[in-house]
């Protein structure tokens, strides 16, 4: 009994000159400091998470983001008695951003972006749907990008032709694996042949078709 009376004393002193021992666990949310000088950190974490995505964009579409209309450019190029296969060019009408011209948009964050063409010639270019009308060949076509950092593909009668976006952003700064560029591509015919009359490509297999494809790592 002694001995617990002269604990409870001890105790009793200690509390009286503001000394107290306890334990506590650590609360890593909150803290308390009674210093002269007050220095309180308390860390908390946080987390951005962003998806990673490729957004492309050639001829008629919705803005960055936005559902695809499912619509399909077409752009004509249409020569004349006087004209035709003197080898001056022509500019094509339909194009959704006017005349001639494609409007082309990439969107990614996921690394070098690389654009590949083909079409569905298999490999003659352009008919009518006659073979003894023959072909105007793909290279008759030009494409000519307002963007320098958004090139496009040289079109060719077997495809696999590739261009490659430059990575970055048109306005401010983004990180090393972000593309974020758009513009136009503006299409002109060469005419430097004379073709059999008829109306070349755009439909069933006449080989007016070309497909764009954008790929990222």
């Amino acid at each position: 009994m002694k001995t617990n009376r002269t604990l409870k004393v001890l105790a009793t002193a200690l509390a009286a000159a503001g000394i107290v021992a306890f334990t506590s666990p650590a609360m890593a949310g909150s803290a308390t400091d009674t210093a002269a000088a007050f220095s309180v950190p308390i860390q908390h974490d946080f987390t951005i998470v962003i998806p990673s995505f490729l957004y492309f964009r050639v001829g008629p579409g919705n803005p960055f983001g936005g559902a695809d209309s499912g619509a399909i450019g077409l752009i004509t190029f249409t020569a004349t008695v006087t004209n035709a296969g003197d080898g001056s060019s022509i500019a094509g009408t339909g194009g959704d951003a006017g005349g001639n011209a494609a409007t082309v948009a990439v969107r990614a964050n996921r690394g070098q972006v690389t654009i590949t063409e083909s079409n569905n010639s298999g490999g003659n270019g352009l008919g009518t749907g006659d073979p003894l009308d023959g072909y105007i060949s793909y290279s008759e076509i030009t494409t000519a990008a307002t963007n320098a950092s958004l090139p496009a593909p040289v079109l060719s009668n077997g495809g696999g032709g590739t261009s490659a976006p430059t990575l970055g952003r048109d306005a401010g700064v983004g990180g090393l694996k972000v593309t974020d560029r758009a513009g136009t591509w503006q299409y002109t015919y060469s005419n430097n042949v004379l073709p059999s009359a008829g109306t070349y490509g755009a439909g069933g297999g006449s080989g007016g078709s070309v497909t764009y494809t954008a790929t990222t790592p």
